[in-house]
């Protein structure tokens, strides 16, 4: 009985292969993908909302670069994170689900209106 090298690398059920020998694991560096993240919020979604310190992720069997976004004014600086953007490790293309505009819109007033109604502090 021969095995062979595809048997040999994934020795486990849950192991997958992430690259082949001579096949780089990702095409754009982590600094190139929030640039993506960073344009296209800019120019499609808000000024006040920027990605930062992304992190490699296999996603539904596909590597991306998953970018923090965080909501931040002039005037407080950082506010918080209001969710996630990926782009594909391998094509630099941004994987924008359909209601991403609409969900990263929502979080950022639902943000915005409990930064503005701090919780009263107990003494």
């Amino acid at each position: 009985m021969s095995i062979t090298l595809e048997q040999l690398l994934q020795a486990h059920e849950t192991d997958a292969i992430i690259a082949q020998p001579g096949t780089p694991i990702v095409n754009i560096t982590d600094r190139d993908a929030r640039r993506k993240a960073n344009s296209y919020l800019g120019r499609d979604v808000s000024l006040m909302m920027h990605g930062i310190d992304p992190a490699l992720v296999l996603s539904e069997g596909q590597l991306v670069w998953r970018i923090p976004i965080e909501l931040a004014t002039p005037r407080q600086g950082h506010i918080g994170f209001i969710g996630t953007l990926d782009v594909d490790a391998h094509t630099g293309e941004l994987i924008v689900p359909a209601t991403f505009v609409e969900e990263i819109e929502a979080n950022a007033r639902a943000l915005l209106k409990s930064a503005s109604h701090p919780a009263e502090v107990e003494r």
